[in-house]
């Protein structure tokens, strides 16, 4: 392939630096030379448009609304990528380095199987500690291939994943604006497997991506009030919209038995947070 048909698809908004370094770590891997590199800019007001133009000249930039999140990103970038040719589009997190020779392994992955391929993300605090790739419909445990060895998913984690046109052409874009932060990667291949289109994870496609702060803080640091406020933002793990999508589509029927789940969680993780603030008025 040439590089306008291979398409890296990066939302950002407003992450200057951290954006600047994955660009660097693609330039340094010389995938500037064997790939269009596309960035989603929503909005930013970081100087992240100045720092495109001046130190990346190369790269695509698309402009968004600002309030397109992650899912209404990559669907933009999709959209720009495949109306302009691309045979593979490659989705990535600007937080996540990929390791020199990942993205190549996944394009080769696609380009044979004409499906979607992942990889496996690592903290680079503690490289032992696996952050993303992918599971199976109904566990929680994410799949970690060998060396030489793919394994397939039925969800799968958008942090570095490439997607072949022909999964376009079959089934559409990710469902960026009906999910469009959480949960529309997952969706996207639970809707290519039920195609028929293999979706995998790689165990060759390796990348440093360290674990998303918002989950890990959300129970142990939220206050009371700002837990009641998560259904209702769009870039919550609690955007009760999302939730439901997803488990209808993954669930049907069943989506009824797993909802109460989510009201459960959401009132322990409420009365935990003011069981933290009373502890904290009461020191005694």
């Amino acid at each position: 392939m040439n590089p306008s048909e291979i398409w890296i698809l990066i939302p950002v908004h407003n992450r200057r630096e951290i954006t600047r370094a994955c660009l660097e770590r693609l330039r340094e891997q010389g995938i500037f030379e064997s790939a269009t590199v596309c960035v989603v800019d929503d909005a930013c007001s970081d100087g992240t448009p100045a720092m495109l133009r001046e130190d990346f000249p190369a790269v695509r930039v698309v402009p968004g609304t600002g309030h397109l999140f992650w899912g209404g990103g990559i669907w933009t970038g999709m959209q720009e990528a495949h109306a302009r040719g691309a045979r593979v589009m490659v989705w990535l997190n600007d937080d996540c380095q990929p390791e020199p020779g990942a993205i190549e392994v996944l394009v080769r992955r696609v380009t044979e199987t004409r499906g979607i391929c992942g990889g496996i993300c690592h903290d680079s605090a503690d490289r032992r500690v696996q952050t993303y790739s992918g599971t199976r419909l109904g566990g929680d445990a994410m799949v970690s291939p060998g060396p030489g060895r793919t394994e397939p998913v039925d969800l799968i984690n958008g942090n570095l994943v490439a997607v072949h046109r022909d999964v376009v052409d079959r089934i559409g874009y990710i469902p960026g604006l009906d999910l469009p932060h959480y949960g529309g990667d997952s969706i996207y291949a639970l809707r290519a497997v039920r195609a028929g289109i293999p979706c995998e994870v790689h165990g060759d496609a390796l990348a440093i991506n360290p674990p998303n702060p918002y989950f890990s803080r959300f129970g142990t640091r939220r206050p009371a009030a700002e837990i009641l406020q998560e259904p209702f933002r769009i870039g919550s793990i609690y955007y009760w919209p999302t939730y439901w999508r997803f488990l209808r589509e993954a669930f049907g029927w069943k989506a009824y038995l797993r909802w109460p789940a989510f009201f459960v969680r959401l009132a322990k993780q409420f009365a935990a947070a003011l069981a933290r603030e009373r502890a904290k008025g009461n020191p005694s």
